[in-house]
């Protein structure tokens, strides 16, 4: 209130000093009426400033600060928002990276574990094959071991019956050819 007062009475004493530039008049020289109408005018000027401006003026910067205000609290919501979705996608990229090498980590053991698999399976064909043949060839050995022992008696009784010059019955000629075939493997091992 007291700045009210001191500006109404800098302003009043404008158009003195005013008059008082204009004219060279004494500048001290007090005139009452000028005063009176002066303080009126003033008065009447700052009530009609009063009803009609400085209250819609004041809403107006009141309305202003609230939207600044809003303005500020939006910025400040919609940075917190931001910080928070940053870190939300931060915490996506760590967990998916996270992800993608635990998926390459399994993908690489599980590549380890068919290759093994693989080799494992061909060594065991690949065995199973060879001792597949080795019994082939045993048997084709005993098979041609066999023959020969057969063809061996046969041209042994022929040999036999020639030499003796008589036949003999089948189970002597079995005798003699076990006999033979007996020498012969014992004449081979040594």
């Amino acid at each position: 209130m007291k700045k009210l007062s001191l500006t109404i009475l800098a302003m009043s004493a404008l158009p003195t000093l005013a008059h008082a530039a204009e004219g060279g008049e004494d500048i001290l020289k007090f005139d009452a009426g000028l005063w009176i109408w002066t303080l009126l005018t003033f008065g009447v000027l700052f009530a009609l400033l009063g009803k009609l401006a400085f209250k819609p003026i004041a809403e107006a910067l009141d309305r202003r600060g609230q939207m600044i205000k809003q303005s500020l609290d939006d910025a400040e919501k919609t940075r917190t928002e931001a910080k928070k979705l940053m870190e939300d996608y931060q915490k996506q990229v760590a967990q998916a990276r996270a992800e993608a090498g635990k998926i390459i980590e399994e993908a690489r053991a599980l590549g380890e574990n068919v290759r093994k698999e693989i080799v494992e399976k061909s060594n065991a064909e690949s065995s199973a094959l060879v001792q597949r043949a080795q019994e082939e060839i045993q048997r084709e050995k005993e098979k041609g071991l066999q023959e020969l022992k057969d063809t061996v008696a046969s041209l042994s009784v022929q040999i036999a019956s020639n030499v003796i010059g008589k036949e003999l019955n089948e189970a002597t000629h079995r005798q003699l050819i076990e006999n033979l075939i007996k020498d012969l493997g014992k004449m081979r091992k040594a």
